[in-house]
C-alpha cells in the first residue's frame, strides 16, 4: 500500500519534472518515490538520447534540492520507460504505430479479459486499431486496456 506521504512526494516530483519539460517534446510517463530513491520515467515524441536525459536529470535534481522535496539522501534516476514497462499515454501509442504490441484488455461486454498481440495500425477516437496475425483488425478502447507492452521482433 502506498502511503499518503509517498503519494505527496510523487505528486511533488511529477510537478517539478513537468516544469522542467514544459514546452519540450518530452513528457512524464511515471514517477516512483522510495525510501531512498526517486525514479522518473520520461518519453518523447522524438528520439530521446542519453545527453538529453542527463540534462533533464541535472535540472530535476537541482529543483528537488532547491525545493527540498525529498528529505534525506536519495538516488535520482531519470530514464526512458524501457520495453518492460506498459504504455500509459496516448502519445506513447502514437509513437509506436507500426510496432507489435501485446494488449491485455477487458471485453466490451464486461464478461472477462482478453489478450491480443498484433501490429499497431492506428490510434484514433479514444482507442487503437490492432492488426492481428490473421490480418483481422481489432479496435480496443483506451479505457478497456489494462496494460499494453511493446513486443520485441525476435
Amino acid at each position: 500500500m502506498t502511503s499518503t506521504k509517498t503519494l505527496a512526494g510523487i505528486r511533488s516530483v511529477r510537478t517539478l519534472v513537468e516544469e522542467v519539460l514544459a514546452g519540450s517534446p518530452e513528457y512524464v510517463v511515471d514517477c516512483a518515490v522510495g525510501s531512498n530513491s526517486v525514479n522518473v520515467f520520461i518519453d518523447s515524441d522524438h528520439d530521446l538520447g542519453v545527453g538529453r536525459l542527463a540534462d533533464i536529470s541535472r535540472e530535476v535534481g537541482f529543483l528537488l534540492e532547491c525545493e527540498n522535496v525529498i528529505r534525506g539522501s536519495y538516488r535520482l534516476t531519470v530514464s526512458t520507460p524501457g520495453i518492460d514497462r506498459p504504455l500509459r499515454h496516448e502519445r506513447q501509442y502514437r509513437k509506436n504505430i507500426g510496432r507489435t504490441l501485446r494488449i491485455h484488455y477487458q471485453k466490451a461486454d464486461g464478461s472477462g479479459y482478453m489478450e491480443v498481440t498484433g501490429r499497431l495500425l492506428r490510434v484514433q477516437e479514444g482507442g487503437v486499431i490492432i492488426e492481428e496475425t490473421n490480418d483481422a483488425e481489432r479496435r480496443i478502447e483506451f479505457p478497456a486496456i489494462l496494460w499494453a507492452k511493446l513486443q520485441l521482433p525476435w
